[in-house]
């Protein structure tokens, strides 16, 4: 009920946290009693996070509940002999008070939640009792993430307070300081490793020597892969030689954790420096291939996954002319282990995967060979079948189904229902790889194509796993693109046809509005792929139905929304849950408007007939208070112009007065930039239909966006490049209908250049070279330093941001290097000056200067 119906709590809430928090906080009862009475009030926190910010109590009593069940952790000698590294178990009081904290910390977040934590945090790590300081440790990491905005701001102050526990007398506090680091180089990426990594590498390097306490050192270890991964080579760099000093005593530590991670730690490393880890390749990769060749034995498997891990990734970071050597010897070596691999539990198969996965992108088409090694097992992974259990109500699941071995049940009408999720995890990352592969290799992954495209497409219905369904929609496209790379059309669209209909078949139903946004856009993907007049009337007609099937829901939904907030029906809880649904609503809408474009792009004026029966659909959004519903509608509309021309001309009349009225809205960035972007589609393909509009209504106000003050701002750039590249298409296709040309040249010119949205480079800047061939003196007359500066400025803007097509980016060197060349050596020197460093970086990056 608290999760499904938590408002029936609000009346009782107060009655419920006393309740709740007085049997959690009673020593005297069993653990089990004392987290389900908590469990209870981190549900509700959950699920009505706006109802309990508004209980004062909540915070101030649940809060020292979860640190009193930290503090209860002992301190047990196993701890210190263990030699394997089990995760604790979550029924521990102390682990579920640390899991309790975060739930509430991210439900309820840090202007809450922190205050009330940082009363107690202080005075906890000021203790003598060791697990007091441990208990705030973990606090500390936990919360982390739910209360970012406010430790953000005074990240320098918590590292100062945390840092010294990397040395405390007490071992297990060590660790937990250790994972707070850790925690927070995740969270607090990249501030903490850009600003604090003096600090931070100057405590955690120590402890990584710290062999005594092997479990304590492999901790530091792990907290260094979280902080590498979010630093940049340039912080990371001066530390390489203590890390590695560090790393290489650990693998010749006695203790196999304690190589795996110090293992997982170098890969990360290297992951990070690339060619810098080049000084380290001769020391570091004979012995990872030493551990493939020797530790053979079944005990060794996880280390020998690490150690493949390892070294792929290294390969990739020194690159394959420094790896080139040891290309046979570790082909040779994962070959074995793949062969050896027998049972299901082995960890070595994911492992394997991924290292093959990762010598492909480094060895490209020399990879294609070993296919036949690599394929059969992960397509074999990615057909696996879930395993399921159905249990009556009263049944024991964890005697038969251990939650270790992966099974997850819920209760639905009664029973029990368990599904094994590892083995959808393995399907899910055995999925994903396929699609790196056909990516990777393109034309050399063909052989192939055929049984992939019949495993992946049933997956768009795999409703057991999310991240499966996602996968195989992402992974579709790139399969289609390596048929076509291997130039057999034929074959391209005899799999396409019934590949289309699934597709289709699954957007009109779909009512997972993520998955949505992933289909859609695989769905684009796929038709680009596949090219020219690829689908049917009919199946152009079914898409349209089913983006008219979509986009009425969508819309409904909005309504709904609307008509909630007018009657003020909605708290804050609800308002937060509307503003996710808008946010995915919105991707979604982006989705079906990309492969619309896509469908238009590749089939022209023959879609035109189907894509009709969305115009009454787009009318309807076209005069929505919502921004990014007109603006939906309004790109719907310049689709149809661009790819159909005149023969738009009886649509037009809907659309031109709201799209002028959009190119006015200065609330709604994104809104200007579509209407923009039509007018500028209509000025190019429109034809005499849309001269009038273009000339005499939108181009003034196209003139008065470009020309505000603020149109460079962040927020407006996008909008006004297109409004630059609209003008552009105006003058080079209606110029005869303007009663001043001159004059909306010289202020087309004033307003360039465009360097932020690639798509507009070209029609801008192939005009600008056309004007200054054929008529230089309207833009540049003669003598004039000022012009000149400013056409040297407006083009490197582009070259240096972009890396443009060869014979445009030639243009432009010649109209630069023409420019600079007519002023005189004062007036170079000064032009210089203004250039900003980073585009002259850039420019003489590629050697334009």
């Amino acid at each position: 009920a608290a999760e499904a119906a938590p408002k029936l709590f609000r009346a009782v809430l107060g009655s419920v946290v006393a309740f709740a928090t007085a049997i959690g906080k009673n020593d005297a009862l069993e653990a089990a009693t004392r987290q389900t009475a908590l469990e209870l009030l981190a549900t509700l926190a959950e699920a009505a996070p706006g109802m309990c910010r508004k209980h004062a109590a909540f915070c101030t009593e649940m809060v020292p509940v979860c640190l009193q069940l930290m503090s209860s952790v002992a301190d047990d000698e196993a701890w210190y002999a263990a030699d394997t590294l089990d995760e604790a178990d979550s029924d521990e009081s102390h682990v579920f008070g640390e899991q309790t904290l975060d739930r509430l910390a991210n439900a309820l977040g840090g202007k809450q939640l922190l205050p009330v934590a940082f009363n107690y945090i202080p005075q906890m790590l000021a203790a003598s009792e060791w697990n007091q300081r441990h208990a705030a440790l973990m606090a500390v990491s936990s919360i982390g993430e739910g209360c970012y905005k406010i430790m953000r701001n005074e990240l320098g102050k918590i590292l100062q307070m945390v840092v010294p526990f990397l040395a405390d007398p007490h071992a297990r506090v060590r660790y937990a300081a250790c994972n707070c680091i850790g925690q927070m180089s995740t969270d607090f990426a990249p501030k903490l490793q850009a600003e604090h990594h003096e600090l931070v590498l100057a405590g955690l390097l120590p402890v990584m020597a710290q062999a005594g306490v092997p479990r304590v050192q492999t901790h530091a270890a792990a907290a260094m892969v979280n902080f590498a991964e979010e630093a940049t080579k340039q912080v990371l760099e001066p530390y390489l030689d203590a890390l590695l000093e560090r790393l290489l005593a650990m693998l010749d530590g006695p203790r196999r954790y304690v190589q795996e991670q110090a293992i997982t730690t170098i890969a990360t490393i290297a992951d990070n420096a690339q060619a810098k880890f080049g000084k380290y390749y001769g020391t570091i990769m004979p012995l990872l291939l030493n551990v493939l060749a020797q530790a053979t034995d079944q005990d060794h498997r996880l280390l020998r996954g690490k150690a493949m891990e390892c070294a792929t990734f290294i390969a990739l970071a020194v690159g394959k002319d420094v790896f080139a050597p040891d290309i046979p010897r570790l082909v040779e070596l994962l070959t074995l282990a793949q062969q050896a691999v027998a049972d299901a539990d082995d960890p070595q198969a994911s492992y394997l995967q991924a290292a093959w996965a990762r010598l492909c992108r480094l060895m490209g088409a020399d990879f294609v060979p070993l296919l036949p090694v690599v394929m059969p097992p992960l397509l074999a992974a990615a057909k696996q079948q879930p395993d399921f259990a159905v249990l009556e109500a009263g049944e024991d699941a964890e005697a038969s189904y251990a939650a270790e071995d992966g099974w997850e049940f819920a209760s639905i009408g009664g029973q029990q229902i368990g599904i094994r999720t590892t083995l959808l995890e393995e399907k899910c990352e055995a999925v994903e790889l396929i699609g790196t592969y056909a990516r990777d290799l393109g034309a050399g992954y063909v052989a192939y194509a055929a049984e992939t495209l019949d495993t992946l497409v049933p997956l768009f219905r795999f409703y057991f796993h999310e991240g499966v369904r996602v996968a195989a929609a992402a992974a579709v496209p790139h399969v289609l693109a390596a048929v076509k790379l291997a130039g057999d059309g034929a074959a391209l669209r005899q799999a396409w046809a019934p590949i289309c209909d699934r597709y289709v078949g699954v957007l009109a139903a779909e009512d997972d509005d993520a998955f949505a946004v992933q289909l859609f856009g695989s769905f684009a993907d796929a038709v680009l792929a596949v090219g020219a007049a690829s689908m049917g009337g009919g199946q152009l007609e079914a898409l349209a139905a089913a983006c008219v099937a979509q986009m009425t829901k969508y819309h409904r939904r909005m309504k709904d929304r609307e008509a909630a907030r007018a009657a003020e029906e909605l708290d804050e809880d609800d308002e937060e849950q509307l503003a996710e649904a808008e946010l995915l609503e919105g991707l979604a809408v982006d989705e079906v408007a990309r492969a619309l474009h896509a469908v238009f792009q590749t089939h022209g004026a023959a879609f035109a007939p189907a894509f009709a029966s969305l115009l009454p659909v787009a009318r309807t959004y076209l005069h929505e208070r919502d921004a990014a519903a007109r603006q939906w509608a309004i790109c719907v509309f310049d689709d149809l112009v661009e790819f159909t021309g005149p023969a738009s001309a009886p649509h037009a009349a809907a659309f031109l007065e709201p799209l002028a009225q959009a190119l006015r809205d200065m609330a709604a960035p994104d809104l200007r930039q579509a209407a923009a972007y039509g007018v500028g589609v209509m000025a190019q393909h429109g034809g005499d239909a849309y001269a009038d509009f273009v000339a005499g209504v939108a181009l003034p106000a196209l003139l008065a966006l470009i020309a505000r003050p603020d149109a460079r701002a962040q927020d407006n750039v996008f909008a006004t490049e297109n409004a630059v590249s609209a003008v552009a298409k105006v003058l080079r296709f209606h110029a005869a209908r303007l009663p001043d040309a001159r004059a909306v040249l010289q202020a087309w010119f004033r307003a360039l250049p465009v360097a932020n949205d690639e798509d507009e480079v070209p029609p801008v800047y192939e005009y600008l070279a056309q004007v200054l061939r054929e008529q230089p003196d309207a833009l540049v007359p003669p003598g004039d330093a000022a012009a000149l500066a400013h056409v040297v400025k407006a083009v490197a803007a582009p070259l240096a941001a972009f890396d443009l097509a060869p014979e445009l980016a030639q243009a432009l060197l010649a109209l630069m290097q023409k420019s600079m060349q007519a002023l005189d050596a004062p007036a170079q020197a000064a032009l210089w000056a203004e250039i900003p460093r980073e585009q002259l970086q850039a420019l003489q990056a590629k050697g334009l200067l």
